[in-house]
This record gives structure tokens, C-alpha cells and sequence, in this order.
């Protein structure tokens, strides 16, 4: 085969995979439902997807117990950030690019709930004190505006076996590793 310029627009994309079923388009949201709610309330584990003024992705994984997230109302949602490496990636893509996209996880469940909208970081303390967790309060909050939802198929999920014991692998991947060959510590 010679060599390919890749896929240059919607017309090639769809004619590869198809069109999505009526009934699939139909559950995307412009609000949360009652269902969307209780799914959030239920994750402990959700995925943060930011970008910044360039365009230049970042995904940022946040765990925290269940029914931290707080949903003030159909359209808004308050994300806590915590103690963490205090790179801010995130918060700095929030100040440059205002659109977010979260998915969010409950171990054990094949489908993910999607949100999509407009954030922005908030420091009051009634929020902030809205977002403890083993008795800390949220150090800053993220806002979310929602503008479209949705609880997304189990497909993914179920193809790479997430959830099953039996396909857990024991690699041990270590942070003090990189950060000695960094250092010019262990090459290995």
C-alpha cells in the first residue's frame, strides 16, 4: 500500500463507521436528569479533560469518595480539586480555555457518564466546605456549566475487561523511578 493522507473529513468518517441509531443520538442531554445525578453521586473516579488556549489537551485522572462531586442543579456541577502534585495543568487550561469534558467511573460498572460544558475555578468557602472529604475541604472548586450530557455505552469497558479481576496485570509502574532517571539516577 502507498502511502495515505488520512482521513480529511466527516464524509470518509462516516462512511467507515456508519450513522449512530436515532435512539443513541436521543440520549445526549442538554441538562442533568435525575439519572445522570445519581450516577455522579455514586463515582468515586472520574476523568477531567481541559485544553488551553492553543488547543493542547490534558486528561487528569481525580478520585475522591462517592457523592463529593456536588450537582447544585440540572445545569451546574462542582468538581473538588484536592492535595495533589500541583502541576494545575488543569486549573491553567480552566484560566486560558473554559470548555471541559469529565467522564466519570464507578468500578464495577461497564457504562460512564459524560459531561460536557464551560468551567470555571471558584474559592468560596459555603462551596469549598459543600466539597470535604475525610474531613478537609475542597482547596479550590471547579464550576462546571453544563451544556451537553450523557451516559455512554459500556463497550469500551467491557472490550478491555476493566472491571474483571481476572485481567488485572501486577506491573509496577513507579513515580520515584522516572524522577531518578530524571535525575540521572537509575537509566533502567
Amino acid at each position: 500500500m502507498g502511502a495515505h493522507s488520512g482521513i480529511q473529513d466527516l464524509t470518509a468518517v462516516r462512511a467507515a463507521i456508519g450513522q449512530p441509531h436515532p435512539l443513541v443520538k436521543a440520549k445526549i442531554l442538554d441538562r442533568l436528569d435525575d439519572q445522570g445525578r445519581k450516577f455522579i453521586a455514586a463515582s468515586p473516579l472520574m476523568m477531567l479533560a481541559t485544553a488551553n488556549a492553543d488547543g493542547e489537551p490534558d486528561v487528569s485522572p481525580r478520585g475522591d469518595q462517592p457523592r463529593t462531586v456536588v450537582v447544585a442543579d440540572e445545569r451546574k456541577l462542582y468538581l473538588p480539586e484536592r492535595h495533589g502534585n500541583k502541576l494545575a495543568f488543569s486549573l491553567q487550561n480552566i484560566l486560558e480555555n473554559s470548555n471541559v469534558a469529565v467522564i466519570f467511573m464507578i468500578p464495577g460498572v461497564d457504562e460512564s457518564y459524560r459531561v460536557h460544558g464551560t468551567a470555571r475555578i471558584v474559592d468560596d468557602t459555603e462551596t469549598l466546605t459543600k466539597l470535604t472529604a475525610l474531613g478537609k475541604p475542597a482547596l479550590l472548586a471547579i464550576e462546571v456549566k453544563v451544556t451537553r450530557c450523557f451516559l455512554h455505552c459500556g463497550k469500551a469497558f467491557k472490550r478491555s475487561r476493566l472491571w474483571q479481576a481476572d485481567a488485572r496485570q501486577n506491573h509496577k509502574f513507579r513515580f520515584g523511578a522516572t524522577i531518578a532517571r530524571a535525575r540521572g539516577g537509575d537509566r533502567k
